[in-house]
């Protein structure tokens, strides 16, 4: 954030709760960057606990003070399909996305009279510094091969952290993508099978990609108790199609990436290796 920001974190007891005495007084934006994720045995009410009731909440005390309220939200609301816009249909395709749809739709009715107080941003495979849902992934690519769902797997369009960082930065009142919905996205769509060698390239290691049909994995996950434990339907879905979001019309607005995928990965990489993680 910029200096001219004091940014302070909201304090919620470890079962979501939140209260208006929670909120710190005379706040002029507050960020939900809060969210609970799907994975296999998740309690479903864990997700609506975080994903619709904790920004419900929020929207109570921000349309009360009349503070302006960032959102963050996911494209897969929309499924996955390739270059996504803001107007694609609702195509939520998981339990975590079918729960962040319900709370884009909670908080959309809640503001319908102020719109100009809210703002969703639908950040796009969020990689970086600070995250381990991708690091498996880098894990992987460090073994030094890569098995593919078909010759090159779908394309997505990774996302640097601090570029989500600057969005939600432009998020606030008076900046260019203050209110309404916006997708965004990093600099360039990819294929899985790319995005590995980039990272594969900024190791110094050699890569072997492997391509697999997609029949063998479908396959594999009707074997039972011999199905690999990180094999899952969504993973499946999430490395062999294509999704990732079109950033036209935050582009439209005055918005772009700064981050490039290669100094992107570069950047992650070092925090893996400071945090002894790879």
């Amino acid at each position: 954030m910029e200096k001219n920001f004091t940014v302070k974190r909201h304090v919620r007891s470890i079962d979501g709760d939140l209260t208006e005495a929670s909120i710190p007084d005379k706040m002029n934006v507050i960020v939900n960057c809060a969210g609970k994720m799907g994975f296999p045995g998740v309690d479903p009410s864990q997700l609506t606990q975080s994903n619709e009731i904790l920004p419900l909440m929020l929207a109570d005390i921000c349309k009360t003070r009349q503070i302006h309220l960032i959102h963050l939200s996911t494209p897969g609301i929309a499924g996955l399909h390739a270059d996504i816009t803001e107007d694609s249909p609702a195509d939520p395709w998981g339990d975590y996305e079918k729960s962040k749809y319900h709370g884009e739709n909670i908080l959309r009715k809640h503001f319908i009279s102020t719109s100009g107080q809210l703002t969703i941003l639908r950040p796009d495979f969020v990689y970086g510094p600070g995250d381990r849902h991708k690091l498996p992934f880098f894990k992987q690519v460090g073994k030094g091969w890569l098995p593919l769902i078909g010759l090159k797997g779908g394309r997505i369009r990774p996302t640097f952290v601090s570029d989500v960082c600057n969005a939600i930065e432009n998020s606030m009142p008076g900046r260019c993508l203050n209110a309404g919905l916006f997708n965004i996205g990093g600099p360039e769509v990819v294929s899985i099978r790319e995005f590995g060698a980039l990272i594969a390239q900024e190791m110094g290691k050699k890569l072997m990609a492997i391509p697999l049909p997609r029949l063998l994995y479908a396959l594999a996950l009707r074997s039972g108790p011999f199905k690999p434990r990180s094999l899952s339907y969504s993973r499946l879905r999430l490395f062999s199609e294509d999704h990732y979001v079109s950033i036209r019309k935050a582009a439209d607005a005055g918005f772009a990436p700064s981050i490039s995928l290669s100094d992107g990965i570069q950047k992650t990489l070092e925090w893996y290796s400071f945090e002894k993680l790879l």
